[in-house]
């Protein structure tokens, strides 16, 4: 079990889940999650469900060779309270102990076009994207210049459908923006457990 500690930027609660082998004045990955409209709440009691979350806690997984931030949505939506959002990334990043060379935005539904915005409002403090049943405004796609992404939807998906990944794979591309998608053929909307269960990909954020 990792450490994980409780925070709060102005309106937003969120935890820091630290390394397993964290030291002082070392520079970490930073892993900055958004998650689905299944996490909101207050008291982080839905993350219970979270199966990213439990091995983050558990420290079975790649990620935990990095800082994991993850707030918690306590309205409708993200946009509800997105500047706090914008507040909060930019904070977390100027910590002394994140590398920042080594910043993955995540997001996953509901957070996906969250996580979408955050790096399109700031891309010069972002290097990766991961991104999970999501959309985004893809004509400002030339935005993420320097960002590297990977983009997981389920082809089943009928709650948020593939096409707003493939939009905004496709407009990377023509952005040469650097880009992966994978659609999972047999997935509805929750392709997300593949995709951060796969420690190729975790790996990938870390490194």
């Amino acid at each position: 079990m990792i450490k994980c500690e409780q925070k709060t930027y102005k309106s937003i609660h969120y935890l820091v889940c630290y390394p397993k082998d964290y030291e002082k004045g070392k520079k970490y990955p930073l892993f900055f999650h958004l998650h689905g409209a299944g996490g909101r709440g207050i008291g982080f009691r839905e993350f219970d469900e979270s199966n990213l979350f439990g091995m983050i806690k558990e420290g079975n997984t790649p990620l935990a060779n990095a800082i994991c931030v993850i707030p918690q949505c306590h309205t409708e939506t993200w946009f509800d309270i997105f500047s706090d959002v914008l507040g909060l990334a930019q904070e977390v990043v100027a910590r002394n102990d994140v590398d920042k060379n080594n910043v993955t935005g995540s997001g996953i539904s509901m957070g996906g076009y969250a996580i979408y915005q955050v790096m399109m409002s700031l891309p010069k403090i972002f290097t990766k994207g991961f991104v999970c049943c999501g959309g985004g405004m893809y004509w400002n796609a030339f935005k993420y210049e320097g960002i590297r992404f990977k983009i997981f939807h389920g082809a089943k998906d009928e709650v948020v459908y593939p096409e707003e990944s493939k939009r905004m794979y496709n407009r990377m591309v023509e952005c040469q923006i650097e880009a992966e998608l994978t659609i999972f053929p047999d997935c509805d909307h929750n392709c997300w457990d593949k995709a951060y269960q796969n420690e190729n990909n975790l790996s990938w954020i870390v490194k």
